[in-house]
């Protein structure tokens, strides 16, 4: 039944947010291993085949997920445009060959953004390993300028979708070129929202 939710949320976002020959889609199911389930297609049809096809596994690799959906062979397969990996699950890693800071930088350097949905019950917060795991769900959000979404019932998943898909559609882009030769080295930059200070930019 909850696979079966995520699937349906993830199906209506599709519809919802892709505009044929401007978007683009792919799915990607991780467990012991990671599977490319659909590549790259502004057909939500085809995308919502892929996603009622993924049947539960056993173990996670999301850390390795993540490091193929932020790859450089994807970044030129997506013909740079803007990309923006929604991951759905529990934020548990016991499969993957890469680490969970490993797949972070890995999305900095290609200037990925992520969004992740938790499907954690409400029956295990508090624990140490659920903790552990809604803090691997907020790090690939918060280090790559995304929102990590903890909704308490699975019915919420839809609305968080609606909320990824809306900011989406409303965000800017600020571009700065600095002064200096590049070093390949990270600048700390500061912006202010002038005369708005409940605002975080």
């Amino acid at each position: 039944i909850r696979l079966k939710a995520e699937q349906e949320a993830a199906i209506d976002f599709f519809y919802a947010v892709m505009q044929r020959n401007k978007d683009r889609g792919m799915v990607v199911s991780y467990d012991s291993g990671v599977d490319v389930r659909q590549d790259f297609t502004d057909n939500p049809e085809k995308l919502a085949d892929a996603l009622r096809k993924v049947k539960p596994g056993g173990g996670t690799s999301l850390a390795d997920a993540v490091s193929l959906a932020v790859s450089e062979k994807l970044a030129k397969e997506a013909e740079d445009r803007r990309r923006v990996p929604i991951i759905i699950g529990d934020g548990e890693d016991n499969s993957s060959e890469r680490t969970i800071d490993d797949a972070v930088d890995m999305a900095q350097k290609h200037n990925v953004t992520i969004y992740t949905i938790s499907t954690n019950s409400s029956a295990y917060f508090g624990t140490n390993s659920q903790a552990r795991n809604d803090k691997n769900l907020k790090q690939f959000a918060d280090d790559t300028g995304g929102f990590p979404f903890f909704p308490p019932k699975m019915e919420d998943m839809a609305l968080n979708f609606v909320d990824i898909g809306t900011e989406l559609r409303s965000q800017y882009t600020i571009a700065y070129r600095p002064t200096k030769p590049d070093d390949g080295t990270f600048r700390k930059i500061r912006i202010e929202v002038a005369g708005f200070k409940d605002y975080k930019v």
